[in-house]
């Protein structure tokens, strides 16, 4: 297929309008591609979120339905939120996004899931041995800023602003 006008190959897979997401383009002082999100500012999304999930859990303990339904909600928090807004609330107040690696285009119900289930498992091995969290750590040095999580799906996370 040949180039389109201004020498730019056709974007990849359909994408209506042949326009990159909102965050994926160029970023300041970029020629190409998107700005990744580093480890700190991923650190402090979490911090948010761990804050939000931390009042939601006061809130389910104090009542006798909560008790049942925090683990829902506590498991259930970023793999729904990274589906359907595409971002958790603390990630949405920095202008951060996770998006699909190979074309910048939403996640799915899938990605979302295998992001999650990598991520609670990082924690996990991190609870009780160190490497655990050196997959977290990892997004400081890999190019793309991706972390395990983010390999494993398949996805990177973008400043969208």
């Amino acid at each position: 297929m040949p180039p389109a006008p201004g020498g730019y190959p056709p974007p990849p897979y359909g994408q209506p309008g042949g326009y990159p997401p909102v965050g994926y383009g160029p970023g300041p002082g970029m020629m190409y591609g998107p700005r990744y999100a580093g480890f700190w500012i991923r650190f402090v999304a979490l911090l948010i979120d761990t804050v939000i999930l931390a009042l939601i859990a006061f809130i389910c303990l104090i009542t006798v339905v909560g008790i049942f339904v925090l683990p829902v909600i506590v498991l259930g928090y970023m793999p729904v939120l990274w589906w359907k807004r595409g971002a958790t609330f603390g990630q949405s107040a920095l202008s951060l996004r996770v998006v699909r690696a190979i074309d910048g285009g939403p996640i799915d119900g899938g990605m979302s899931f295998i992001r999650a289930l990598v991520f609670w498992g990082e924690n996990l091995l991190g609870t009780f041995i160190i490497v655990g969290y050196l997959g977290f750590a990892w997004a400081a040095f890999e190019p793309r800023k991706r972390a395990w999580h983010d390999m494993a799906a398949g996805t990177v996370m973008i400043h969208t602003n």
